[in-house]
Protein backbone atom coordinates (compact mmCIF):
# COMPACT_ATOMS: atom_id res chain seq x y z
CA UNK A 1 0.00 0.00 0.00
CA UNK A 2 1.35 3.14 -0.92
CA UNK A 3 1.34 5.86 1.68
CA UNK A 4 -0.26 9.48 1.20
CA UNK A 5 2.87 10.86 0.07
CA UNK A 6 3.77 8.68 -2.43
CA UNK A 7 0.37 8.72 -3.74
CA UNK A 8 -0.05 12.35 -4.12
CA UNK A 9 3.53 12.10 -6.01
CA UNK A 10 1.87 9.42 -7.99
CA UNK A 11 -0.96 11.53 -8.67
CA UNK A 12 -0.62 13.47 -11.99
CA UNK A 13 -0.83 17.17 -11.55
CA UNK A 14 -4.02 17.79 -12.74
CA UNK A 15 -5.15 16.02 -9.46
CA UNK A 16 -2.97 17.19 -7.32
CA UNK A 17 -4.03 21.13 -8.39
CA UNK A 18 -7.56 20.34 -8.32
CA UNK A 19 -7.01 18.86 -4.55
CA UNK A 20 -4.90 21.98 -3.83
CA UNK A 21 -7.24 24.46 -5.51
CA UNK A 22 -8.56 25.78 -2.04
CA UNK A 23 -5.67 25.99 -0.14
CA UNK A 24 -4.47 28.51 -3.96
CA UNK A 25 -7.73 30.96 -3.04
CA UNK A 26 -6.93 30.48 0.69
CA UNK A 27 -3.41 32.18 -0.06
CA UNK A 28 -4.68 34.75 -2.36
CA UNK A 29 -7.32 35.88 0.52
CA UNK A 30 -4.54 35.54 3.06
CA UNK A 31 -1.95 37.93 0.69
CA UNK A 32 -2.97 39.17 -2.26
CA UNK A 33 -6.15 41.51 -1.64
CA UNK A 34 -3.89 44.19 -3.30
CA UNK A 35 -3.24 42.50 -6.71
CA UNK A 36 -6.18 41.05 -9.64
CA UNK A 37 -7.37 37.75 -8.30
CA UNK A 38 -6.19 35.88 -12.20
CA UNK A 39 -2.76 36.93 -11.48
CA UNK A 40 -2.19 35.71 -7.91
CA UNK A 41 -3.99 32.74 -9.10
CA UNK A 42 -1.38 32.01 -11.85
CA UNK A 43 0.89 32.68 -9.33
CA UNK A 44 -0.69 30.26 -6.95
CA UNK A 45 -1.38 28.10 -9.46
CA UNK A 46 2.71 27.97 -10.58
CA UNK A 47 4.03 27.87 -7.50
CA UNK A 48 1.72 24.51 -6.80
CA UNK A 49 3.84 23.14 -10.36
CA UNK A 50 7.23 24.20 -8.71
CA UNK A 51 6.39 22.50 -4.91
CA UNK A 52 5.20 19.46 -6.56
CA UNK A 53 8.42 19.00 -9.01
CA UNK A 54 10.69 20.26 -5.96
CA UNK A 55 9.12 17.96 -3.25
CA UNK A 56 11.18 15.51 -1.51
CA UNK A 57 9.15 12.70 0.79
CA UNK A 58 11.90 12.26 2.73
CA UNK A 59 11.17 15.37 4.44
CA UNK A 60 7.95 15.40 5.23
CA UNK A 61 4.01 15.71 4.23
CA UNK A 62 3.40 17.12 0.91
CA UNK A 63 0.34 18.90 1.88
CA UNK A 64 2.61 21.09 4.17
CA UNK A 65 5.47 21.62 2.02
CA UNK A 66 2.98 23.08 -0.59
CA UNK A 67 1.52 25.03 2.09
CA UNK A 68 4.88 26.53 3.21
CA UNK A 69 5.73 27.11 -0.44
CA UNK A 70 2.81 28.58 -1.74
CA UNK A 71 3.02 30.86 1.12
CA UNK A 72 6.75 31.65 0.61
CA UNK A 73 5.66 32.58 -2.69
CA UNK A 74 3.28 34.87 -2.17
CA UNK A 75 5.31 36.89 0.41
CA UNK A 76 7.90 37.39 -2.45
CA UNK A 77 5.19 38.65 -4.65
CA UNK A 78 3.97 41.25 -1.67
CA UNK A 79 7.85 42.27 -0.89
CA UNK A 80 8.38 42.99 -4.87
CA UNK A 81 5.01 44.56 -5.12
CA UNK A 82 5.91 46.91 -1.94
CA UNK A 83 9.76 47.55 -3.08
CA UNK A 84 8.25 49.04 -6.49
CA UNK A 85 5.73 51.06 -4.47
CA UNK A 86 7.95 52.66 -2.49
CA UNK A 87 10.22 53.24 -5.19
CA UNK A 88 7.09 55.28 -7.29
CA UNK A 89 7.13 57.10 -3.76
CA UNK A 90 10.19 57.94 -3.58
CA UNK A 91 10.23 59.50 -6.70
CA UNK A 92 6.95 61.16 -6.48
CA UNK A 93 7.87 62.79 -3.21
CA UNK A 94 11.13 63.99 -5.66
CA UNK A 95 9.48 65.18 -8.05
CA UNK A 96 7.33 67.13 -6.01
CA UNK A 97 9.78 68.83 -4.54
CA UNK A 98 11.59 69.63 -8.14
CA UNK A 99 10.60 72.88 -10.14
CA UNK A 100 12.11 75.18 -12.29
CA UNK A 101 13.50 78.48 -10.80
CA UNK A 102 14.73 79.86 -13.86
CA UNK A 103 14.83 83.55 -13.36
CA UNK A 104 15.44 83.90 -9.64
CA UNK A 105 17.66 86.83 -8.94
CA UNK A 106 20.77 85.69 -7.31
CA UNK A 107 20.11 87.98 -4.55
CA UNK A 108 16.76 86.25 -3.47
CA UNK A 109 18.18 82.80 -4.03
CA UNK A 110 21.51 84.26 -1.76
CA UNK A 111 19.12 85.12 0.39
CA UNK A 112 17.46 82.68 0.83
CA UNK A 113 20.58 80.04 1.43
CA UNK A 114 22.77 82.20 3.94
CA UNK A 115 21.29 80.05 6.64
CA UNK A 116 21.69 76.43 5.01
CA UNK A 117 24.46 74.45 5.57
CA UNK A 118 26.91 73.55 2.96
CA UNK A 119 25.41 69.85 2.48
CA UNK A 120 21.89 71.77 2.52
CA UNK A 121 23.10 74.29 -0.09
CA UNK A 122 24.21 71.84 -2.20
CA UNK A 123 20.90 70.17 -1.96
CA UNK A 124 19.47 73.54 -3.42
CA UNK A 125 21.71 73.74 -6.10
CA UNK A 126 22.02 70.62 -7.38
CA UNK A 127 18.62 69.14 -7.14
CA UNK A 128 16.20 72.10 -6.91
CA UNK A 129 18.01 74.35 -9.21
CA UNK A 130 19.63 72.01 -11.62
CA UNK A 131 17.45 69.54 -11.25
CA UNK A 132 19.41 66.53 -10.32
CA UNK A 133 18.59 63.57 -8.90
CA UNK A 134 18.89 62.45 -5.38
CA UNK A 135 20.42 59.32 -6.13
CA UNK A 136 23.08 60.75 -8.66
CA UNK A 137 23.85 63.56 -5.74
CA UNK A 138 24.27 60.35 -3.29
CA UNK A 139 26.50 58.25 -6.07
CA UNK A 140 28.81 61.45 -6.37
CA UNK A 141 29.20 62.82 -2.56
CA UNK A 142 29.79 59.24 -1.71
CA UNK A 143 26.78 59.07 0.75
CA UNK A 144 24.05 57.40 1.15
CA UNK A 145 20.78 58.54 -0.41
CA UNK A 146 18.67 58.50 2.99
CA UNK A 147 21.70 61.12 3.75
CA UNK A 148 20.63 62.89 0.78
CA UNK A 149 17.21 62.77 1.85
CA UNK A 150 17.83 64.71 5.43
CA UNK A 151 19.75 67.24 3.61
CA UNK A 152 16.16 67.86 1.60
CA UNK A 153 13.94 67.75 4.84
CA UNK A 154 16.55 70.02 6.93
CA UNK A 155 16.79 72.09 3.77
CA UNK A 156 12.99 72.80 2.73
CA UNK A 157 12.41 73.31 6.53
CA UNK A 158 14.38 75.93 6.61
CA UNK A 159 13.57 77.65 3.53
CA UNK A 160 9.83 77.36 4.75
CA UNK A 161 10.74 79.13 7.96
CA UNK A 162 12.77 81.40 5.98
CA UNK A 163 9.57 81.96 3.28
CA UNK A 164 7.69 82.57 6.54
CA UNK A 165 9.29 85.24 8.07
CA UNK A 166 9.80 86.84 4.44
CA UNK A 167 5.42 87.20 4.46
CA UNK A 168 5.72 88.66 7.79
CA UNK A 169 8.28 91.35 6.75
CA UNK A 170 5.95 92.51 4.12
Amino acid sequence: MLSRMEFILKEPFEKVLENFDPLIKTMIRRYSYSLEFDESYQIGRIALWEAYERFDPDKGAFPAYAQRYLSGRFLQMLNRKCVTMIHAEERTLEDNYTFVVPYLDDLIVNDYLQNLSERERLYVDEIILKQGSMKELARIEGVSYETVRSWRKKALDKLRIKGTAMKKDK
